[in-house]
């Protein structure tokens, strides 16, 4: 452990020697994030480089690592480290990408594309997912999952950069909790292999915490979450149970469930995936009254907590980290539920309080009246596949004025005192729809009804129809 303590205070030194220079030299040149009434709730404008700062002092701790090895502190054949020295080509992509973005800009499907070539890089050099015991399938799925999740990473922590230090605070924290961890199960390598991002990290974080004289930048921010991903992935594959595999899952949860989160809302929303608003976690708890310093403090303290768990799953006996893994996902709810989201609580009502059965059963009763409707000759035809279809969506009452015939169908007359709503079919001629106020479904029913109603009417010659309706038959229409 004390080998240790060289790579991260050269880390730290570095980054805190170098970000002043470089959070002056690019503010002169004018690449700074300046504040909008949107999303940048900054005061005034700050440079957005810090990536810069991280990745010199990374690679200047990677190198004293290597100096290490020289002089014997660590063991030359560590797997780990070995991989790491691979690992350096797709560091330095990720990191062009997002310094790229902050510099010039970049399509959001441009910047995907190249974590994605940096993610299938490393997963080429070896930073693979560990399949699980017993897997007998094909190892382009495991290669892909494992992409996946360096992506996923990457954009993680992208998302979560809202607040002043809130990426950096929440990246140490999860990245000592796997040091940590690494320490603890005697994996000298992989804490070696952590420890120049912990320095740099705290180093950039004396500039970056509130009130931020600089900004990760998307060249910091996908830095940091595709490393921390790197090293969940090595983790995997030293893990012994399959709890234990879990730990670089649960100590990223906050940013990853960041992201899931974000995707559900904008799909449920119809907004692009890739599109920016205000309603990201840190967003949702400012909404709360907490000011940025004090929500930062909170997030870092949900994150502690979560690195806290994370170690303990891989020490703790399986039955006990079971339960607290499930005491985890039930707090993680419990979370989301408090943060209010209207796209969530309607969705749990939607799912789980009937309105899906309803949805559904007036979707495939509207398509069996649209096929009913077509099939109509006749305005006595057109009526019965209306009654029949109001029958079926249990309304209360039903009435048809076409051309001076009058059709009226009561199935409910218990039910008289509910709502009842008039809609014109032309100048002269209408439908009434009796429905219950309880049913807010079954109102959404009555446009579409009556909609394909009149477009059928207006389809066909209403003089024969009507001939034809007042030929003597059983139940027919009053005539008025």
């Amino acid at each position: 452990m004390f080998s240790l303590i060289p790579v991260v205070l050269s880390s730290l030194a570095v980054c805190l020697v170098i970000t002043p220079f470089l959070r002056d030299f690019f503010g002169f040149l004018g690449f700074v994030d300046k504040p909008d009434s949107f999303r940048k709730m900054h005061a005034r404008p700050i440079p957005r480089v810090g990536g810069m700062a991280l990745v010199v002092g990374y690679f200047v701790a990677f190198l004293a690592l290597v100096l290490g090895w020289r002089l014997g502190f660590f063991d030359t054949h560590d797997p780990s480290l070995r991989l790491m020295v691979r690992l350096s080509p797709a560091v330095i992509l990720i990191f062009a990408v997002g310094l790229y973005d902050d510099l010039k800009g970049l399509s959001p499907w441009t910047k995907l594309a190249g974590q994605v070539g940096a993610a299938t890089y490393a997963c080429w050099a070896g930073v693979r997912l560990a399949a699980p015991a017993g897997y007998t399938g094909s190892a382009i799925v495991i290669d892909l999952l494992g992409i996946c999740w360096l992506v996923l990473c990457a954009n993680a922590f992208n998302l979560i950069d809202g607040l002043d230090g809130l990426a950096t605070g929440v990246a140490l924290i999860a990245a000592a909790s796997l040091l940590l961890a690494a320490l603890i199960h005697h994996n000298p390598g992989l804490a070696a292999a952590i420890a120049p991002l912990v320095g740099a990290l705290l180093g950039f974080l004396y500039f970056n915490f509130n009130p931020a004289s600089i900004f990760l930048g998307d060249c910091g921010s996908l830095l940091i979450g595709f490393l921390l991903g790197c090293y969940g992935l090595m983790w995997n594959q030293h893990a012994q149970t399959g709890l234990s595999m879990a730990a670089p899952l649960v100590a990223l949860a906050f940013p990853v469930f960041e992201v899931g989160l974000s995707i559900c809302r904008r799909f449920l929303r119809n907004r692009p995936i890739f599109g920016s608003d205000k309603n990201h976690i840190h967003h949702r708890i400012l909404s709360l009254g907490l000011s940025h310093r004090n929500a930062t403090l909170v997030l870092y303290g949900v994150t502690a907590l979560v690195a806290m768990v994370a170690v303990l799953q891989t020490i703790l006996r399986p039955q006990f980290a079971t339960m607290l893994l499930l005491l985890f996902v039930g707090g993680a709810f419990a979370a989301c539920r408090r943060l209010g989201y209207l796209e969530f609580n309607l969705l749990g009502k939607f799912l789980f309080a009937g309105e899906f059965r309803r949805t559904l059963r007036n979707g495939i009763q509207l398509r069996e009246y649209e096929q009913r409707i077509a099939n109509a000759r006749t305005v006595e035809e057109c009526w019965l596949a209306l009654k029949s279809t109001c029958r079926e969506a249990e309304f209360t009452y039903v009435s048809m004025r076409v051309d001076g015939l009058y059709f009226e169908d009561e199935p409910q007359p218990a039910l008289r005192a509910g709502n009842r709503l008039h809609i014109r079919l032309s100048r002269s001629d209408e439908a009434t729809f009796g429905h219950d106020p309880r049913l807010p479904a079954q109102a959404m029913l009555i446009a579409p009804l009556a909609q394909r109603l009149q477009e059928r009417l207006s389809g066909f010659d209403i003089a024969t129809a009507k001939l034809a309706a007042e030929a003597p038959r059983s139940g027919g229409p009053m005539a008025v």
